[in-house]
């Protein structure tokens, strides 16, 4: 991924140098990860279609989303969220969770992870669905790969 080197420790990373990953059906632009934040954490751009999402899971990674444009409905165990613009979400590591956008064409929102290495997930997937190589197995398999557990 391009980015313009400022300081030791900033960066600038274009917009128009980012491409959009297929993760399962849904959007994916990492704005940041790994070698941009110091292993501190990633960032990514979720679009997604009305009704697509992720389904219920868990990973070591905290995450945060923050809605700009739809609505996006979030599971946290037995808890249901109804998240619209502006609304921000905290998720810890660890805790089942599950989103799907439920209104509008498509939904928009930010993902902070920390610490970074959920970039490297979003890339895998979308490389194994451009393989056409994508089922079942081979997504359980690149869960597992990742530490994400279905539940």
């Amino acid at each position: 991924m391009p980015t313009e080197k400022l300081k030791p420790t900033a960066r600038v990373i274009r917009g128009t140098k980012t491409t959009a990953l297929d993760v399962f059906g849904v959007r994916v632009t990492v704005l940041g990860g790994a070698a941009e934040t110091a292993g501190a954490f990633s960032l990514a751009r979720i679009v997604c279609p009305r009704g697509a999402g992720a389904p219920p899971h868990t990973h070591p990674e905290t995450e945060h989303f923050q809605v700009l444009r739809g609505q996006v409905t979030v599971q946290l165990e037995d808890q249901t969220l109804e998240l619209y613009p502006g609304d921000t979400v905290h998720i810890p590591s660890g805790l089942p969770h599950s989103f799907t956008c439920t209104a509008g064409a498509e939904a928009e929102f930010v993902a902070v992870a920390s610490p970074a290495g959920h970039e490297d997930f979003f890339r895998e997937a979308d490389e194994l669905a451009r393989s056409g190589q994508f089922n079942p197995e081979t997504a359980a398999a690149l869960c597992g790969r990742h530490r994400i557990t279905l539940v």
